[in-house]
């Protein structure tokens, strides 16, 4: 993966442009949509934050989300998720250190953001729904809303629980099986890390989650739906049938 990625072709509004990583010590590469008139108005504007899935960058997503970005009153930053730990969860928090601390600074700092929590929010496709909904679950004093699309959560589930390419009727007896052993209490279990933060993000984080379920990562987001249910959190789970892992087919 590269640190900084241009699309060929931007989107009507839509610019790519660089911040300096203290983390990994070099440039890198985001694109930031500014809705029409947001030059024209001294407004501040709510901040999307949208992280890629496996093997995309900063621009990869650009068009497949344009009808949702160009449908708010908002500022949407895709963000480049690079990291140089080999290992996944030192990835996933490496990556959250810059996002946090670097990135989202960045953008409050040059642009006009309403830099209130409700006002913040966070999307992700596979790869990057996981790490969308783990980070705004932790950080639920920063982001107001989530929508992780096809979320890929196995990474941090047991190790002895697979659960990708399960079929559909499965898993709700996968998930019973899990409860049972109280698995979910490992160290950086994204189940654990809802349990832990369920009273500060019941009722005050907006969860919107999306799923093919012809995609080989449904059980996982069942699982999820399931434990966010056992607790009384409210959330949106949308299922789109017979759709498999299309990031523009479950909008």
């Amino acid at each position: 993966m590269n640190f900084v990625n241009p699309p060929a072709e931007s989107p009507q509004y839509v610019t790519h442009k660089t911040f300096y990583s203290q983390v990994l010590n070099h440039e890198i590469g985001y694109n930031i949509y500014l809705p029409p008139g947001y030059k024209d108005c001294g407004e501040k504007y709510p901040v999307a934050y949208h992280i890629h899935g496996w093997t995309g960058n900063e621009s990869s997503e650009i068009w497949p989300l344009e009808k949702v970005y160009k449908d708010r009153q908002a500022i949407t930053v895709f963000v480049n998720a690079i990291s140089s730990e080999d290992n996944y969860l030192d990835a996933l928090l490496q990556i959250e250190s810059i996002i946090i601390k670097e990135l989202i600074p960045h953008i409050d700092g040059q642009y006009r953001t309403d830099a209130t929590r409700k006002n913040r929010m966070l999307s992700g496709f596979s790869m990057g729904g996981n790490m969308a909904f783990y980070y705004a679950v932790k950080h639920p004093e920063l982001f107001g809303s989530v929508t992780p699309y096809a979320g890929t959560y196995h990474h941090l589930y047991h190790k002895e629980y697979r659960t990708v390419g399960v079929a559909r009727e499965k898993a709700i007896e996968l998930y019973e099986d899990m409860m049972r052993e109280e698995w979910y209490l490992e160290e950086n279990n994204i189940l654990c890390l809802v349990r832990q933060n369920a009273e500060k993000i019941r009722g005050k984080l907006k969860i919107d989650i999306h799923i093919g379920t012809a995609d080989i990562l449904f059980c996982d987001n069942e699982i999820l739906h399931l434990y966010l249910d056992s607790l009384n959190i409210p959330h949106e789970y949308r299922k789109f049938e017979e759709i498999e892992h299309d990031l523009e087919k479950i909008l």
